[in-house]
């Protein structure tokens, strides 16, 4: 096996000697095993430099890096880089140029000296090529970042981290085991209720990363996680399960014991577009993007006073409606301005009540269900920013209770006005028209919970999500229990009761108490990380902040539900109370994209750009014949790049972590 060698030692001893020569720098690890991937041709040969000067005459060439594998280790941001040697044929090169996969991971000098950033853990690929010549070699980088603020002294901390056996004194009460989270979003804060000022070790453990925390903690007990430390773990690698541990020692035991012993999930992407709710105490609608520490009162702002409640949001972000007592109805999210008010043609403003908008915001229909208010009384399909009544949709004459377009633009999810039963019409965007009714579950599927409300179309628009209740008091979220289901779109007839969502079998903290409290589901318009996502109004305590009655708790919380649901089968996933709400009573979540960015601007992902394609952080005009990465524009599940993503409501969708 050859020593290792840096490119730039390699140039100074090859002038000199034009001998090949190598060495082990003290500041690299040792790795064991032979020559990294490569590739091979023809040629006339060549010397140290590839200069074509040698003597190899018809000889295949083969280009190689060592070492082919190596794994740095970073400790709280430090760590120490890995030089990497390139040969033909066992002769040192200096390769012709040097590349890293994902520059978020490490970065590469001229030399060949590979250096983690420290900010995220990983797989990284270096590729070297030299006179047509490639070769690839695998860099692993682990995180292990650690926090000791209470001065906990290492033989307590050798004792929590030795403890195995369940606490017996302690309620964990959040987050919940099995829990799917997102990339980018706030630390949740862990909390538990029992126990003294007492000891504790955080453990939280990723395929790439590792993150622990010693400290004390009083009793009821809230512990932020760093967040600095959160994004590091939740941005290396492409998700997947992170092992949870939180160990209690209490002063003068000679062990420690498992308060939580759970697995959660990190997706393999973050959330997109902002959630638009409504603030009960306030009386307006607040809107909140994934990953903001506060939500934004965009209306106060813009000058709107009074009660702008029982609203809808169309999937592009583009058209607010607003059914309350305020004289708006239609409001331009893009310029932050009226549009119209439908009482300047007669109607009453409580008419355009939670109706439905269409995902480009061209279309409402009214919502006829009996809500306090009431809302609604028309039949038919209207314009938003006129006001005036479209004939010949396909809806005249016809009534729907809590009609909802699906963010596809393809399906138009409704409770039937007389059966009440859930059904869906075929949706034309481009003119308007609704088609070939299909009647999906029937109103007493569940015995107990025998009235649907709220549905929700699917992005792949192959499932609706809704709660049930008990008639009548199912429509109004102040009253009576309140459970998530899904509907099959493709299987009539076929619904599963979301119990991983609604917490059926959870050891809740507060028992009973969180249980049928769930209400008002509401999709995401683009799938991401591998799951729909499910934004829901909830009447269930938040740990041991938010623990009083059902009547004085209600807050937003999203779930994960698998990509590809399985008929009759529960897709759903824990769910996690949305980070940075105000701890109002908050209800009636809708999920919407953000405007669109110009070719040129920074982005994110492609569903950021008005042509839904991102370059490497630009919004750029796609390649002929190129494949198209996670968030960029697709028509069919062929055209992603990744193997396992799936064309969904146009867009890459990568597959769940693995």
């Amino acid at each position: 096996m050859r020593r290792l060698a840096p490119f730039l030692l390699l140039v100074a001893v090859a002038l000199a000697t034009l001998l090949p020569l190598a060495c082990s720098p003290s500041s690299s690890p040792t790795f064991a095993g032979g020559g990294g991937a490569s590739s091979s041709a023809t040629g006339s040969g060549g010397d140290l430099f590839g200069s074509g000067n040698g003597s190899g005459g018809g000889m295949a060439q083969s280009l190689t890096i060592e070492p082919a594998n190596a794994v740095i280790d970073v400790d709280n941001g430090m760590s120490a880089p890995v030089s990497f040697t390139a040969f033909v044929n066992g002769i040192l090169v200096i390769p012709s140029s040097l590349s890293l996969d994902s520059t978020g991971i490490a970065s590469v000098d001229k030399l060949g000296k590979v250096t983690a950033t420290g900010n995220q853990g990983g797989v990284v690929k270096l590729k070297a090529m030299k006179d047509g010549l490639v070769a690839t070699a695998t860099i692993t980088v682990n995180l292990h970042l650690s926090a000791n603020p209470d001065s906990v002294p290492p033989a307590d901390q050798m004792t929590l981290e030795a403890a195995s056996s369940p606490d017996g004194t302690t309620t964990w009460e959040y987050p919940y085991d099995k829990t799917v989270f997102p990339k980018g979003l706030l630390a949740p804060p862990l909390m538990w209720t029992g126990g003294g000022d007492d000891t504790y070790e955080v453990h939280l453990a990723g395929k790439y990363a590792e993150y622990k925390l010693f400290t004390k903690a009083p009793n009821p007990s809230k512990v932020a996680i760093d967040e600095e430390a959160w994004k590091q773990l939740t941005e290396s690698g492409k998700g997947g399960p992170v092992k949870v541990t939180v160990a209690r020692l209490v002063a003068g035991q000679a062990s420690a014991t498992l308060v939580a012993d759970h697995t959660w999930t990190i997706a393999n992407g973050s959330l997109r577009g902002t959630v638009y709710y409504w603030s009960n105490n306030l009386g307006r609608v607040l809107r909140i993007k994934p990953g903001a520490a506060s939500p934004e009162d965009f209306l106060q702002g813009a000058g709107v006073g009074g009660c702008s409640t029982c609203h809808s949001v169309s999937a592009n972000g583009s058209t607010l409606i607003i059914g309350g007592d305020v004289d708006v109805s239609t409001w331009d999210l893009l310029a932050n301005q009226p549009v119209l008010s439908v009482g300047s043609v007669g109607k009453s403003l409580r008419n355009w009540a939670m109706p439905a908008i269409s995902p480009k915001g061209k279309f409402l229909v009214e919502n006829n269900a009996p809500l306090p208010g009431p809302p609604g009384g028309s039949d038919g399909m209207w314009d938003p920013t006129t006001g005036m009544k479209l004939g010949g949709t396909g809806l005249d004459g016809v009534f729907l209770d809590m009609p909802a377009f699906g963010p596809s633009g393809t399906k138009l999810a409704y409770v039937d006005h007389n059966a009440h039963t859930l059904g869906v019409y075929d949706f034309d965007e481009a003119t308007g028209m609704v088609s070939n009714a299909v009647k999906l579950v029937e109103m007493g599927g569940d015995s107990s919970l025998n009235a649907i409300a709220f549905p929700s179309v699917s992005p792949d628009a192959k499932s609706v999500v809704y709660h049930r209740g008990v008639w009548p008091n199912s429509l109004d979220t102040r009253n009576g229990p309140g459970d998530l289901y899904l509907a099959s779109v493709d299987q009539p007839g076929v619904e599963v009761r979301l119990a991983e969502i609604n917490g059926d079998a959870y050891a809740f903290a507060a028992g009973d108490r969180d249980r049928h409290q769930n209400y008002e589901p509401t999709f995401a318009p683009l799938n991401s990380g591998g799951y729909a996502w499910v934004v829901f109004t909830s009447r269930r305590t938040y740990g041991n902040e938010l623990t009083g009655d059902s009547a004085s708790t209600k807050q937003l919380w999203v779930a994960a539900i698998d990509q590809s649901p399985v008929p009759g089968a529960d897709p759903s996933h824990p769910a996690f109370r949305v980070p940075g709400q105000d701890e109002n009573l908050n209800m009636r979540g809708f999920w919407a994209l953000d405007p669109c960015k110009p070719i040129g601007e920074g982005c994110g992902t492609g569903s950021e750009c008005c042509n839904q394609n991102c370059v490497e952080g630009v919004c750029k005009d796609p390649m002929p014949n190129m494949c198209s990465d996670d968030g960029n524009a697709c028509t069919t599940d062929s055209d992603c790049c990744e193997m396992g993503s799936k064309c969904i409501n146009g867009i890459c969708s990568a597959p769940p972590p693995n």
